[in-house]
């Protein structure tokens, strides 16, 4: 009897989890941006777009040139109460035609919360010139394509 509760205790904890992830990663399909400075009081803006289970991250300066970018997988998960998004199978460079893989995996605690995704990164481990932060990226509204003719 106690075999065939836990048995029926994990499966229904590994559905529940496989639920949450599929419900937020399609939650956060699309475009999201947010603005910061650097120490040198320079800003530039990051965005991360998802699709499906993959990411493209851009860092763009304020002069509107691309100053890195970075495409890979995308995981979300639980940490104990706490969401995940884990970044893995990292490429990244200056363009995405120049290209190198990156030995790296992060992993950030998040909220969701309707357009506004709230991402503690840099928190998994040091990493040298990443300073951990806390991060309010807005989802990027698509424009308009067409107009209305009279």
């Amino acid at each position: 009897m106690k075999k065939l509760l836990l048995t029926t205790s994990l499966c229904t904890f590994l559905i529940g989890t496989a639920a949450f992830a599929a419900d937020d990663l399609s939650q956060l399909a699309g475009k999201w941006s947010v603005k910061k400075t650097n120490d040198e009081g320079q800003s530039f803006t990051q965005t991360i777009e998802i699709k499906k289970d993959k990411f493209i991250f851009r860092m763009v300066g304020a002069d509107d040139s691309t100053v890195l970018y970075a495409e890979g997988d995308v995981k979300l998960e639980k940490a104990g109460p706490f969401d995940s998004a884990k970044f893995f199978h990292i490429r990244g460079g200056q363009s995405a035609s120049n290209l190198q893989d990156v030995d790296e995996e992060y992993v950030s605690i998040y909220v969701l919360d309707g357009d506004t995704w709230t991402m503690a990164a840099n928190f998994d481990k040091q990493r040298e010139r990443q300073k951990p932060s806390l991060d309010l990226y807005k989802r990027v509204k698509a424009a308009a394509t067409a107009t209305k003719k009279d």
